[in-house]
């Protein structure tokens, strides 16, 4: 009995195995999160700072967030009369299709109660 030449390689279990593993990273990268709390934030052309202190969080459906617990608006100022308003940073993470009535209403509440450092945090433009 005669062998046959090795002419090809057969490509088929190859892709079998590269489209198991492709659907495995797959799916494995949609439980990867960047945050807890999904926001797209407004772009610009400055550069960003970085986030240290008190983080708020304003999601596209406009709910707040105050260091990734869900609060309103009245449960803000009674969470931050524990912090000292002259050095207490405050970085506000908004979302740019958010409504404008919940930042409105923590920026007036920040500037009542004399917060000093509050930044707004953006995106940078590419």
């Amino acid at each position: 009995m005669r062998e046959k030449s090795f002419d090809s390689i057969n490509v088929v279990p190859f892709i079998d195995i590269m489209l198991v593993l492709l659907t495995i990273v797959l799916a494995t990268a949609t439980f990867i999160q960047t945050g807890a709390i999904p926001v797209k934030l407004p772009e610009t052309s400055a550069s960003s700072q970085q986030v240290e202190g008190v983080v708020v969080t304003i999601s596209q459906d406009s709910k707040i967030y105050l260091n990734d617990k869900q609060v309103n608006i009245t449960e803000i100022s009674e969470l931050m009369k524990k912090h000292d308003p002259k050095t207490t940073f405050i970085t506000i993470f908004a979302d740019r299709r958010a409504a404008i009535q919940p930042l409105a209403e923590l920026m007036g509440y920040l500037k009542e109660n004399k917060f000093e450092k509050v930044s707004l945090q953006i995106e940078v433009k590419k």
